[in-house]
């Protein structure tokens, strides 16, 4: 059987695929790669990538936002304090910010997009591998509060 080796990409429907590409572009520092005003929407990428996150219009009778998908979430380059830098930067920026959370393997930050879809960025503690994989599993998934000042 064939391994799945990633995954590849999410696409989300928005109200405003042009102002939620902004927006993503602004927060998550992401790139817009295409709008194609036929779907209409943007394919955006985090680095190399063609594109990690599309975002489409939706369609007028379709709810947005916590219905299909409970979050996507985006792992850093760095370290905890970059993690508390981000958190301080959604502050900044007065984005809705939900929770911040220590998984024991990992740590982030919950947010809103605009559209109310659920966002997390997290900051890797253990190496990502089979111990790391080992560990989650003896001490379960969990989510403790996180206090941002104390990491």
């Amino acid at each position: 059987m064939t391994k799945i080796k990633k995954l590849g990409h999410v696409v989300l429907f928005v109200t405003d695929p042009k102002l939620s590409a902004s927006w993503y572009c602004d927060i998550l520092g992401m790139e817009i790669v295409v709008f194609n005003e036929q779907i209409p929407g943007a394919f955006l990428s985090l680095n190399e990538r063609d594109h990690d996150i599309a975002l489409f219009k939706t369609p007028d009778n379709r709810k947005l936002g916590h219905v299909d998908v409970e979050h996507i979430s985006f792992e850093i380059d760095g370290d905890a304090n970059d993690l508390k830098e981000f958190h301080q930067s959604l502050l900044d920026k007065g984005v809705e910010v939900l929770s911040t959370v220590d998984h024991g393997v990992s740590y982030g930050t919950y947010f809103l997009d605009p559209d109310g879809h659920h966002l997390e960025v997290f900051y890797q503690i253990k190496p990502d591998d089979m111990e790391s994989k080992a560990e989650f599993k003896r001490i379960g998934a969990f989510a403790k509060p996180l206090d941002m000042n104390k990491i």
